[in-house]
């Protein structure tokens, strides 16, 4: 009989991006024991990994009969992931959603939960045969460990009855209206207290709304280091997995912080490392999350300096830059603006590109039309001369 030992082999061939010889291996697990749910699971993603979907759906019915059966405790979750992206290939995208909502509320349903959210606004998806790594969450442990219920512990009532003592009250000193005016103080003061306690509250609630949602996100059960091969297929090489796990949870404190632009460079280094699988996929939903802050929110710009140093790693950032307005294009239901910007002595061309639904601000300051500032996301360099490229979120003349 195939041992636990032998499974969790064949997963890490899986983790590692070695989909066939993962579904071998666990099709030899299957040969010694037909009934061994795991492995059948195993065939099932690689199936899919690999866009064999005559293949996946057969052996979908095999694990599906198999959780029927009660094959193992907490195939039921990775089944539903597996019905739902079923379902997608079928463009049934409210099938889907009913399967995310059965496991929204499980410890490894954080993937169905932003899911939920992406269908309830996206009506339709496209190719979803070859992005199976966006719909599919591995077991961290094998197997999965289930869920602790904690029943609350029921409060004892006191006995009441004229064979036991009388509750003792609590008697407040009286005092006669007409004599004093302590109602009145009191009275003042609570109005006060919760004058201060509103105003609190509603800093409060300020604060949070202004907080960016930090997904619930975590890498330190299954982050590894994986060999590089070629080292021209990554950006960023990791030597030890404490490094992939500290990028990871600095990057939870900085978006927290409001910080996107950190947040997404070390995202996006992350995403182009030697890390293993699990946590690239992690890293790609956490990038989801990140949103695009009002420009009174901003608060790390970049130097333009930075853009050409880590050209791929800052795709997307957002830049504050103004210059000298050489031309304006129209192009297509927008405007391109083409101007100098100067940092530190040095002059760069920026492109700029201004949709029609953006308009465009007068500055109070502005002393002419030939300058120009902008508030944009960076999509590269483009041109001879390897001008910034700026998609305007907003603009100032």
């Amino acid at each position: 009989m195939p041992s636990m030992s032998d499974l969790s082999a064949a997963f890490d061939l899986f983790r590692g991006g070695l989909f066939a010889e993962a579904r071998a291996a666990a099709l030899e697990i299957i040969e010694e024991d037909p009934q061994n749910i795991w492995a059948i699971y195993l065939v099932v993603i690689s199936a899919a990994f690999q866009g064999d979907l005559k293949e996946f759906e057969s052996y979908l019915a095999e694990f599906e009969h198999a959780a029927a059966g009660g094959g193992a405790q907490g195939s039921e979750l990775y089944l539903h992931y597996l019905q739902a992206w079923h379902a997608l290939l079928g463009r049934d995208i409210e099938k889907a959603l009913w399967h995310y909502l059965q496991i929204a509320e499980e410890p490894e349903g954080w993937l169905a939960r932003s899911l939920i959210k992406k269908f309830r606004k996206v009506k339709e998806i496209t190719n979803p045969a070859f992005h199976a790594a966006d719909y599919v969450v591995l077991p961290s442990s094998l197997p999965p460990k289930p869920k602790k219920i904690t029943q609350p512990v029921a409060k004892k009532s006191e006995p009441v009855g004229w064979q036991y003592a009388a509750p003792k009250r609590l008697h407040l000193p009286r005092f006669h209206l007409a004599a004093f005016s302590w109602w009145r103080l009191m009275s003042a003061v609570a109005l006060v207290t919760i004058a201060v306690v509103a105003g609190f509250y509603i800093q409060y609630r300020a604060r949070r709304a202004a907080e960016p949602v930090v997904p619930q996100l975590q890498i330190a059960d299954s982050a590894a280091v994986m060999p590089v091969t070629d080292p021209t297929k990554i950006l960023y090489r990791y030597k030890t997995r404490e490094a992939i796990i500290a990028d990871f949870d600095r990057a939870r404190q900085l978006l927290r912080a409001n910080k996107v632009n950190q947040t997404r460079y070390l995202l996006q280094r992350l995403l182009h490392s030697n890390a293993d699988f699990q946590t690239r996929e992690k890293t790609r939903t956490f990038l989801g999350f990140i949103p695009e802050p009002d420009f009174t929110a901003f608060n790390d710009n970049l130097r333009l300096k930075d853009l050409f140093e880590d050209i791929r790693l800052r795709q997307g950032s957002l830049v504050v830059v103004g210059g000298e307005l050489r031309d304006t294009v129209t192009d297509g239901r927008g405007k391109l603006y083409q101007f100098i910007a100067t940092e530190n002595g040095e002059e760069y061309r920026v492109h700029a590109y201004r949709s029609e639904q953006v308009k465009e601000e007068i500055r109070t300051d502005s002393q002419s039309q030939k300058t120009v500032q902008v508030y944009g996301r960076f999509k590269g360099l483009v041109g001879a001369q390897q001008a910034i490229y700026v998609e305007i979120l907003r603009i100032w003349r």
